[in-house]
């Protein structure tokens, strides 16, 4: 995938010679299977058997020019449009897939959701552009994916493919930490549904329950704690410290193509990465200033905590670059 040629909003329709995916595109009478929400600095979101999710594009492998497809917006949306799809795909991170929802967007368009608190592929891209005011199918709570192929509103764009280098593919393949993100996350969700017994899904929801129900918040709070919720990152500076080390990240890559690409990639992407992090930040402390909670303040913590992490590894990649 051309990732420099991406643009925040854009959407990869794709599809495989799996089983799974001959079925979808019998069913729903598609080109392709499955739906992907390119929300930049390399990030997609998306909805499949494991929930809604963020992955690294990079990951993403094609065995295929004609498997995948590049759909774009034709009046281009303004910043603050896009930010509305990106911040609707953040919010749904962790909500369950429904495969009987799924089922139904094949069958008829016409009904509203009847189980609006799940996802599945087409409906949560179609639901993204819906927040931001951009009507890309009859329903946004059913639709399949030769809908989105077929919206009037988007067109496709070309020469988005090409042949993965063996370090792209050797990066691809490799342990992916965003596994254990995932995990750590449906644990969360989990223990918050035991302790409340409503259909909790995403950050957002346990916040409103534990406003709510302050009954729950000491032990919600203790248990993100243990779960290894709040330390992701120290994580990936123990196993990637070349991350966080103009020093280290010289000595790691050796060819200097690849170490100006990945210094170039985070002197230039920290800053959009902060400014949604520093969002998030500050509607937690206004919540906490209103309403104090255990869960916020830990919350918060955590926040500044990301922040400067992130500005760590920006200002070791303009080092990096600078002496380079």
């Amino acid at each position: 995938m051309e990732i420099d040629k991406l643009k925040v909003g854009d959407i990869i329709l794709i599809r495989s010679n799996s089983r799974i995916s001959e079925m979808v595109r019998r069913l729903t009478n598609s080109q392709y299977s499955h739906a992907i929400l390119y929300v930049g600095v390399s990030s997609m979101i998306d909805s499949d058997g494991y929930g809604v999710q963020s992955n690294n594009i990079q990951r993403l492998l094609i065995d295929d020019p004609e498997n995948a497809v590049v759909l774009r917006l034709k009046r281009r949306g303004t910043v603050q449009e896009m930010f509305n799809v990106e911040t609707f795909a953040r919010q749904k991170i962790g909500t369950e897939y429904s495969t009987e929802e799924a089922k139904i967007a094949a069958v008829t368009k016409d009904i509203e959701a009847k189980n609006p608190n799940r996802q599945f592929c087409t409906r949560f891209v179609a639901q993204a552009y819906d927040n931001a005011g951009f009507k890309l199918v009859q329903n946004p709570d059913y639709c399949t994916p030769e809908d989105l192929l077929n919206s009037d509103l988007l067109e496709r764009v070309p020469d988005m493919l090409r042949i993965a280098s063996e370090k792209e593919l050797e990066f691809a393949n490799s342990e992916n930490p965003l596994e254990k993100q995932r995990d750590i996350h449906n644990s969360i969700f989990q223990k918050a549904r035991e302790l409340t017994g409503r259909d909790i899904q995403t950050f957002e929801q346990l916040g409103q329950v534990i406003i709510e129900m302050p009954e729950i918040d000491q032990e919600i709070t203790n248990f993100v704690r243990d779960s290894g919720f709040l330390t992701m990152t120290e994580g990936d500076i123990e196993k990637n410290p070349w991350h966080y080390d103009a020093k280290k990240m010289i000595e790691h890559y050796k060819h200097p193509e690849q170490l100006f690409e990945v210094a170039k990639f985070y002197a230039t992407t920290e800053e959009k990465t902060r400014e949604r992090l520093i969002l998030t930040l500050n509607s937690l402390k206004q919540a906490n200033k209103v309403i104090p909670r255990e869960y916020f303040k830990m919350e918060i913590e955590l926040y500044q905590k990301l922040i400067q992490f992130s500005l760590q590894r920006q200002t070791e990649a303009m080092k990096v670059l600078k002496y380079s």
